[in-house]
Order: C-alpha cells, then sequence, then structure tokens
C-alpha cells in the first residue's frame, strides 16, 4: 500500500498554502533586542559544518539575495531562518513564485533542531528577524502549508495575519492548474503572487491590524 501511494504521490500531488503578512512597527526593535540575550538572533555570513544544507547549496542562496538567521543557544543553532530580501524572485509552491516587492522581505525554509521543538523557538526567530533586522513599515511575508498547523500557530502567535490561500496541483511532474482564494474571490494564484508588490490596499489592512 505504500508503495502504490508513493507512486500516487510522483503522479498528482496536490498542495495549498496560505500567505501570510506582518508590519515591523516603531520601536520594536529595542524590545526584542532586549529579550533575545540568550537564545541570540544572528545573520550567518561564512559557512559553517554544522548548517542543515551544503555549502554549495550556503552560497546559492546568499548568491541569489536571500540572508539565513540563526537563533542561536551557545554557538549552537537551535532554529533557522531564510530570508529574501526585496527584488529577490522565489518559489513559493511547485510552479508560483513570488518577487519579494519593495520595503519587503519574505521569510522561508525555516527550521527548528527536533530535540528543541515545542519550547518556542520558531516564534522568538520569528519575532527576532521581523523586529531587530528591519526598518519600521517594512513588510514581513511568509508562506505556509496549510496543514502544518504547529508552523501556523507560531506564524499567528508572532503575529502574521492571512492575506489568501492558494492550491496548486501537479501532474506527471508539471503544474497545469492553480487557484487563489482572497477577499471571498476565487482567482488564478500566480497573479496573486504577482500583484502582492503593488497592493496598497493589502499593505495598509497589514499595517492597522
Amino acid at each position: 500500500m505504500g508503495g502504490i501511494k508513493r507512486r500516487l504521490g510522483r503522479l498528482l500531488e496536490v498542495k495549498a498554502g496560505v500567505m501570510l503578512s506582518q508590519p515591523v512597527l516603531p520601536g520594536a526593535s529595542d524590545t526584542i533586542n532586549h529579550a533575545l540575550t540568550e537564545p541570540a538572533l544572528r545573520h550567518a555570513v561564512d559557512y559553517r559544518a554544522d548548517l542543515a544544507f551544503s555549502e554549495a547549496e550556503f552560497r546559492r542562496r546568499t548568491l541569489q539575495g536571500n540572508r539565513l538567521y540563526e537563533l542561536l543557544s551557545g554557538e549552537k543553532w537551535v532554529s533557522y531562518g531564510w530570508v529574501a530580501e526585496a527584488g529577490t524572485r522565489i518559489g513559493v509552491l511547485h510552479n508560483l513564485q513570488l518577487t519579494v516587492p519593495d520595503r519587503a522581505f519574505y521569510i522561508w525554509d525555516c527550521a527548528t533542531d527536533p530535540a528543541v521543538r515545542g519550547q518556542g523557538h520558531f516564534r522568538t526567530l520569528l519575532k527576532g528577524i521581523v523586529n531587530a533586522h528591519y526598518p519600521a513599515s517594512t513588510l514581513a511575508l511568509v508562506a505556509v502549508d496549510t496543514g502544518n498547523h504547529a508552523s501556523r500557530k507560531a506564524l499567528a502567535n508572532a503575529g502574521f495575519k492571512p492575506v489568501f490561500t492558494y492550491c496548486s496541483v501537479r501532474v506527471l511532474g508539471f503544474a497545469p492548474f492553480s487557484f487563489a482564494f482572497r477577499e471571498g474571490k476565487l482567482t488564478a494564484a500566480q497573479p496573486q503572487f504577482d500583484d502582492l508588490a503593488h497592493d496598497k490596499a493589502a499593505t495598509r489592512r497589514s499595517v492597522h491590524s
């Protein structure tokens, strides 16, 4: 049965996610920097052997406009997340892509050490990235699978609010169909990602939520 499910998964894959946002608030950096004495948040600018990916992957991502942030206990990472800076084009799901808007950044590929999960480190990482390293009125964006309940809870606790949901279907390696649900309307998914940089109404809602 497991083999059949794996083969079907390669033939047909349906996934859904939620795009969320949160503004960087004035004065938040002072509070979060004071709270992050231990564990500490650090922007990793050099590769280390204990990172969760190869040196080639680390360098590829940084050259493409991404930064790696780590939450450290001593010198060991307990949680990390990549951040795509403004102007970076990044894949979200299947063939859906986002170009990070001006005055915004996109958090992606986050993980917490399994040995310390459930202790709030992911939430602390998120709040540290959002409030410690970017100027006020910058918009933080993140996407999460609808079925990832632990991450969705951490994101909500960190202040992120939904912008729209999306779904993509991949058949035999191709993704011919995707859609988004936003403000009660069903639309094609990719235009929602394309319009995100120009959607002033969504930005205002995020800032004043």
